[in-house]
């Protein structure tokens, strides 16, 4: 009887009846676990007893979900409940074939389309040597947004393979032996009729019988029972296609044709061939070059005596042409590639990042924020169309999920504090999750600098960024899953942040990482030993002034793919894993800080971009109220706003101009005007002279972040640093002198260069970036590592350097001669609060709450009744995927 609705079986709520066929009956259920919809299959209760049925409904469920790929139905789970043996697999809402096909045949770019996703799919099952011995128009399910899915592996066999056919690893107990006919009778080869050992020609047959029907509407083979039925599919040959449907292009009759032929040796040897046959076919539909004359004819006709004479001469006319052809070829240059060519992997509300695909590379896993924009959790996805799988719910953020090489784990992060994270294993189809262990991080807030992890390439250990010891940057470590022992590998300078962003190589002999100390990221490799025993220390690679964001493997453990640029724009590069190489920017692709990922076979790229709504807020002093200044603000990234020394003008940085660049404006936002026009990916952090007549700024347009000056009127700008990294530069109270950060001694710290040229002196000695003078020119503030270090402040003319602040944002303050405000940081980059220190009394208030991320930049007025800051006000990121990467 079949199954009611609201029946358990295990997790699984059934909730109504789909359909019935030999093999089971099918029903459309619920997992009460992750809340998602699933099919079940069930074996009809009258076969309950049959030994053999029941082994290869079990065989079904290996032979599926050992296939890894988005054109075959996923199988989640196989269980028993009160003597009921189920399978749940993927739920897919559409039709099958047969239902699609019409009276007179599919659509020809339908057909075609459809097709090559089951010549695909049919193409992984060979490849891992699984034949289906089933395929007919009802095991094709069409989605209703056209993603082809191939179901019912209940009669799959394991291929005996060409060689060592007793070596017990490469095969296993076939579930009927020979001289068993199994199979749907209409589509069967005849090496099935016969009972005869059967192999991917068998599908290729089936497929063509399949191919036949969606054509013309008919079955290829008929009788009045099926014993003649088997016997038209050994001794007729079909009625060819075209004289059903005469529209049919030659060529696709030709592939049909092929398919079908009586001896397996004629036929398509390989499923990965008549896939390409019909995606040229569909391309040619699609361009509208292909018509029912189009191809060539079903066998080739010998040519008279004439005619081969011109045959052969035009053969030799072909050849030399090809070899001479080949000379030029060889003799010159061959022109760039195009650029890639990178589509849409997700486009969800929210933000998506740190994709990981399969290692069959069929899905991607990553983390998303979700329709409501909260909690970051891990979800997988098909290539193709359908909605992600999530794997976890959580309120706390889980983040930066890896797949493990074997495919049965996804490794990921979930932050418990602002310093402190877990590690967590999850199954990659869902399941109950496995905490490998806690561990401290020397870096908080968002993105690059979270802590993160890779596997090894045996899928037993994890490699993870953490916190050894306070005081101490972070390290890399190798945890055990199997003991949870823990042994460092790398050990950074303390004058760094530490090391992050873990990727061993395939081979499993090299470790590529990225090393930071808060401004700086560079690409760094370590030799790796048996056992993963570090080799000697880490040498840095020569990547330039490019800032490193992620890195990841090419899958001949010889190259490293590895992102560059700020938060929302860059580009990938790739690189030799060598000290001399040079790296190589990969065209046409764009990316940022949300990660990349690169298939193991090597053939799909995968990696985030960004989009940012960035704005101007102004907050009232007397009122402590904030409000958006609409006119200053725009839909892009506005940010790091200055009051001009009178009051009456702005400056800030917008990528509105189509990059970044600096801009001027009235205070009401009148008169808005483009400054700058730089090359370079980003261009910010503009400061007035007291003068109001110029504004300094920096610009990484060469590469590096140097010193530029430029009229507060428009004109060309002027480089006034040109030594390693300089940026935020700022004047001294006189305008005598110019302050800024530069490492061109090894580390960050505050230099000042005289306006009317010389050389330029070192101020601080502790480290710092960020450099205000205080009105009364007396004492100099800054801050260290991106403000992790807090505000500091020294006498100008040199003395001890005290903290003042420990908590800024970055390096978002304003000294006033009252005081100090100043943004502090709150968790994953969101700021907690703008506050105001009074330096008579010493006391600290909150100016506003801030409830959304940060940008750069804040500035008082000066009559000090108005604040200007940038906060994001939306935020997101979505996967692309390019595909034939190489």
């Amino acid at each position: 009887m079949p199954l009611a609705a609201g029946t358990r079986l295990g997790p699984y709520e059934i909730l109504a009846p789909i359909g019935a066929g030999g093999m089971g009956h099918v029903y459309k259920a619920r997992d009460t676990r992750l809340d998602r919809i699933v099919a079940i299959k069930v074996l009809p209760t009258d076969k309950i007893a049959d030994p053999e049925r029941k082994q290869r409904f079990r065989q079904e469920a290996k032979a599926a979900s050992s296939l890894n790929h988005p054109n075959i139905i996923t199988i989640y789970d196989i269980g028993s409940e009160n003597g009921v043996d189920y399978l749940a697999m993927e739920f897919v809402a559409g039709k099958t074939l047969d239902q699609l096909t019409p009276r007179n045949g599919m659509r020809i770019g339908d057909l075609l389309g459809y097709s090559a996703q089951v010549a695909d799919a049919l193409a992984k099952a060979h490849q891992a040597g699984i034949v289906h011995r089933d395929l007919k128009p009802s095991n094709v399910m069409v989605s209703n947004d056209g993603l082809v899915k191939v179901l019912d592996f209940g009669l799959a066999k394991l291929a005996q393979p060409a060689t060592a056919p007793d070596d017990a690893t490469k095969t296993m107990a076939a579930l009927t032996g020979d001289g068993a006919i199994l199979g749907t009778t209409y589509y069967m080869s005849p090496e099935q009729a016969e009972a005869k050992p059967v192999d991917g020609r068998s599908d290729a047959f089936s497929f063509g019988a399949m191919l036949y029907e969606m054509a013309t509407g008919q079955r290829p083979f008929h009788g009045e029972s099926q014993v003649a039925v088997l016997s038209a599919i050994l001794r007729e040959d079909p009625k060819p296609a075209r004289d059903i449907r005469p529209e049919l292009p030659a060529e696709l009759t030709r592939v049909i044709a092929r398919c079908m032929r009586k001896d397996p040796a004629r036929r398509f040897q390989h499923m990965d061939d008549l896939k390409v046959a019909l995606e040229e076919l569909k391309e040619e539909s699609d361009s509208g070059a292909l018509s029912a004359s189009s191809g060539v004819a079903l066998g080739p006709a010998v040519p008279s005596g004439k005619k081969r004479i011109w045959l052969a001469a035009g053969v030799m006319l072909l050849a030399g042409a090809a070899i001479a052809g080949w000379r030029m070829k060889t003799a010159k240059p061959t022109a760039p590639e195009a650029p890639l060519q990178p589509i849409p992997l997700t486009s969800y509300r929210g933000s998506e990042s740190y994709p990981s695909f399969s290692p069959d590379g069929s899905q991607v896993a990553f983390s998303w924020n979700g329709e409501k924009e909260s909690s970051y959790d891990i979800y997988v996805k098909l290539i193709g169309p359908g909605a992600p799988l999530r794997l976890t719910s959580s309120q706390e953020d889980s983040d930066f999920p890896k797949w493990s090489p074997d495919g049965r784990m996804i490794a990921f992060l979930r932050g418990n504090s602002e310093e402190k994270f877990s590690i967590i294993l999850v199954p990659a189809l869902g399941g109950p999750e496995r905490k490998v262990g806690a561990y401290s991080s020397a870096t908080s807030g968002a993105g690059i600098d979270l802590p993160s992890l890779c596997w090894t390439p045996d899928s037993k250990a994890l490699i993870i960024s953490a916190n050894q010891s306070p005081n101490q940057p972070n390290s890399l470590v190798l945890v055990s899953l199997e003991t949870g022992e823990t042994r460092t590998l790398t050990h950074p300078p303390l004058q760094v942040r530490g090391d992050m962003r873990p990727a061993v190589s395939p081979d499993g002999q090299s470790l590529a990482f990225i090393r930071t100390n808060g401004t700086v990221y560079s690409l760094w490799m370590l030799s790796l030993g048996e056992g993963f025993q570090p080799q000697g220390d880490p040498k840095q690679l020569a990547t330039g002034d490019l800032r490193v964001l992620s890195v990841e493997w090419m899958p001949d453990s010889r190259e490293v793919l590895f992102s560059s640029g700020q938060a929302n724009t860059g580009g990938i590069y790739r690189m030799a894993a060598s000290s001399d190489a040079k790296p190589q920017a990969v065209p046409g692709v764009a990316t940022g800080t949300g990660g990349l990922a690169i298939s193991l076979q090597g053939h799909r790229l995968a990696y985030a971009v960004g989009t940012q709504d960035a704005n101007i807020w102004k907050v009232d002093l007397d009122t402590k109220s904030a409000a958006l200044d609409a006119g200053l603000s725009s839909t892009f990234r506005d940010a790091f706003p200055q009051y001009s020394p009178d009051g009456k003008r702005i400056t800030f940085f917008s990528n509105r101009g189509g990059r970044s660049d600096m801009w001027v404006a009235n205070v009401d936002g009148s008169q808005t005007a483009r400054l700058t026009s730089m090359a370079g990916p980003t261009t910010a952090s503009p400061r007035w002279s007291p003068d109001g007549q110029q504004i300094v700024f920096d610009s990484n347009t060469g590469g590096k972040y140097q010193i530029y000056e430029v009229s507060a009127d428009g004109g060309q700008p002027r480089k006034l640093s040109k030594e390693a990294e300089e940026f935020t530069a700022n004047w001294s109270h006189d305008g005598r002198w110019i302050y800024f950060a530069s490492n061109r001694g090894g580390d960050y710290q505050v230099w000042k260069m005289p306006v009317q040229g010389g050389d330029p002196v070192q101020v601080t000695r502790g480290g710092g970036i960020a450099p205000v003078e205080s009105p009364d020119g007396k004492t100099l503030y800054f801050t260290k590592e991106m403000g992790m270090g807090g505000l500091w402040k020294m006498p100008v003319d040199g003395g001890p350097e005290t903290q003042v602040i420990p908590d800024v944002h970055r390096y978002d303050y304003a000294v006033t001669g009252k005081g100090i405000y100043f943004a502090t940081e709150g968790t994953r980059g969101r700021s907690a609060a703008i506050q105001f220190l009074n330096l008579a009394t010493g006391i600290t208030t909150q100016i506003v709450k801030v409830d959304k991320p940060l940008e750069l930049g804040l500035t008082v007025s000066p009559d000090g009744r108005s604040l200007l800051f940038s906060q994001v006000d939306s935020y997101g990121r979505d996967l692309m995927l390019v595909e034939n990467f190489h």
